[in-house]
């Protein structure tokens, strides 16, 4: 320690009992676990509850306390000592077991007090079985349409358009306001059959907006047949799909000009199309075919014999395989 000062020893006594504090530590905790995987693996034994001693001035809710001549007061909850002993141990053997202290922290769920809320990605139905039973939300999920009560008086009761009958279906008539039975609406298609969106659409030429427009064309909606993930498949009655589309286009024969005319307009578009394409296709060969020739190699001409003029000092030669012509002076 020669040379040192005294902040020097100072700070190594320090760091030496730091050293001491934190090996210290270290067996305590190694001590602690190996206590706590002895009593894991320790055997379980079941063993009664012990009596609890309490003075004659305590007296807990529903509990009486008895006096003993040779003996401390005892609780007496209103059972017999067989009864707290042996009934209890046989009802409830596991109540002197604890979980090992590892096992301690832990958060207890209540999960019939939880709510699913989806993930956040699907809209919560606010109050959706508020005021209703069982049965009631069960026919609501499946949307079933009760028939309502009947008045006395048969006038007050709604008709059949066709036959008069009272049968009529009320799911037509609460969406479409249509009085229909179901005999007549079986029998005659043509009127009383439900169109899908695309057939609005490509038959009566009618748009997204007045197909989405509830007051002018009411609509049914239905799973879609082709997979569950899609948007719901709308459907439109046919006599209400006709009606408006008449009253758009003036009558029939107005929406018969308008096909002709959508029909003629997409012919000429394709036929436009396919011009241009050939036009294209047409460009294409030609610049590949100048390109091809740009790259071949270049000719050698193969002269033939030559051919005097007569009465002039020049020679013409012919190229063998193209053809070509040239005039030389001859000396």
């Amino acid at each position: 320690m020669v040379g040192l000062t005294a902040d020097q020893l100072a700070r190594i006594e320090e760091n030496r009992k730091k050293a001491r504090e934190r090996l210290a530590a270290r067996a305590e905790s190694k001590a602690k676990e190996a206590a706590n995987r002895a009593v894991e693996a320790a055997p379980v034994t079941l063993t009664q509850p012990a009596v609890r001693t309490l003075p004659v001035s305590v007296r807990d809710a529903g509990q009486t306390v008895t006096e003993h001549s040779n003996g401390p007061k005892r609780v007496n909850d209103g059972k017999s000592d067989s009864a707290n002993g042996q009934d209890g141990a046989r009802k409830r053997p596991y109540d002197n077991i604890r979980p090992a202290k590892m096992f301690q922290n832990f958060i207890e769920y209540d999960l019939s007090k939880m709510k699913d809320t989806r993930g956040g990605f699907m809209p919560e139905e606010e109050n959706e079985r508020s005021g209703m039973t069982l049965e009631e939300w069960k026919a609501k999920q499946k949307k079933t349409v009760e028939d309502p009560l009947r008045a006395l008086n048969p006038d007050d009761n709604p008709k059949c358009f066709e036959c008069d009958s009272l049968e009529i279906d009320y799911e037509f008539y609460n969406t479409f306001g249509c009085r229909v039975c179901r005999t007549c609406k079986n029998k005659i298609p043509e009127k009383y059959s439900l169109l899908t969106k695309t057939e609005c659409k490509e038959d009566y030429l009618l748009t997204d907006p007045e197909l989405r427009s509830k007051e002018d064309l009411p609509h049914l909606e239905r799973p879609n047949p082709h997979k569950n993930t899609y948007s719901n498949m709308m459907l439109y009655l046919r006599y209400q799909v006709e009606e408006f589309s008449f009253k758009k286009w003036g009558g029939e024969e107005g929406l018969d000009k308008e096909y002709e005319r959508r029909v003629e307009m997409k012919k000429e578009k394709k036929g436009k199309k396919f011009t241009e394409k050939l036009r294209q296709m047409r460009q294409r060969t030609r610049t590949a075919t100048w390109n091809k020739r740009l790259h071949e190699t270049a000719h050698e001409h193969v002269w033939g014999p030559e051919t005097r003029l007569p009465g002039k000092d020049m020679a013409v030669r012919q190229c063998t395989e193209c053809g070509m012509e040239t005039e030389e002076i001859v000396f």
